[in-house]
């Protein structure tokens, strides 16, 4: 069987002036695995795209640049950012500031890709000026997106209700981008729910999967991510079964930095070679 050519190999090159400023994105945006290659095809050629997948698979970050390259190009006219204000096990109370100060602790990963592409002061002059907005999940309804790339990030924190309502804002021209983590919600589940209670993105993946052309559907596996091998590791190991032998102990390495020896973390007593 020949391998499949890959269609999206090449770079993000879009460029424009704001205020006779040109703005380039400054990095070659690259599909490294074939699941990254789908997620920017459908990016570019779809109006929904809805995506899950671990930390570090790239979804932010590719989606931050394709929403640029979009706004650059002309296609939209501005980018939308928002995703739901719940916090992972901490409490942090309420914030000090304007509505965008309160919110940036929660969309900083976003802004941080956007700054990565264009730079901080090109970034702060598209946010003075509205081009790039930042709209509470919260505060959305009512509202109508037309001409616009608007990303919800972090979906799994929102509700089937809020969700319902995120999809119904999509205008004429517009273009959504729904990411999130399946498996990393911070919701509570609600003490009366059933065992068929769902997260927002859980629900928006099971009504729309494969039942429409213009609606794809992108799940990134562990073995996509890009951000650190490690990271890949480490996510393999907390998906798979538990060793409950090595529960509570340590292991003593060797020069190599192979386990030799398994201990016992409680008693100190050696329980077997490793």
């Amino acid at each position: 069987m020949t391998k499949r050519k890959q269609r999206y190999p090449q770079p993000v090159t879009a460029t424009t002036e704001v205020e006779g400023q040109k703005i380039k994105i400054k990095h070659q945006i690259k599909a490294k695995n074939y699941s990254q290659e789908l997620y920017l095809e459908s990016l570019r050629e779809q109006p929904l795209t809805i995506c899950s997948g671990p930390a570090g698979s790239g979804k932010t970050y590719l989606v931050t640049a394709i929403a640029l390259e979009k706004l650059l190009n002309g296609d939209v006219t501005r980018i939308i950012i928002t995703r739901p204000v719940v916090e992972a096990g901490e409490h942090l109370g309420f914030l000090p500031g304007t509505l965008e100060e309160k919110l940036d602790p929660y969309l900083r990963p976003l802004v941080d890709s956007i700054e990565d592409h264009i730079g901080p002061t090109m970034t702060k002059r598209l946010f003075e000026d509205k081009t790039i907005e930042i709209a509470p999940l919260a505060f959305m309804r009512g509202r109508t997106f037309n001409d616009c790339f608007v990303i919800l990030d972090e979906a799994q924190n929102s509700t089937v209700e809020q969700m319902r309502m995120f999809i119904t804002r999509m205008g004429y021209g517009s273009i959504f981008a729904i990411n999130g983590d399946t498996s990393q919600s911070d919701l509570q589940k609600p003490r009366e729910a059933g065992g068929n209670w769902e997260n927002g993105l859980q629900y928006i993946i099971r009504k729309l999967r494969g039942r429409d052309e213009k609606i794809n559907y992108i799940e990134f596996q562990n073995r996509d991510v890009v951000r650190s091998a490690m990271v890949q590791r480490i996510l393999t190991l907390l998906d798979s079964p538990e060793d409950r032998s090595r529960a509570n102990g340590h292991s003593k390495l060797n020069g190599n930095g192979a386990s030799r020896l398994f201990i016992d973390g409680s008693t100190g007593t050696a329980l077997h070679q490793a």
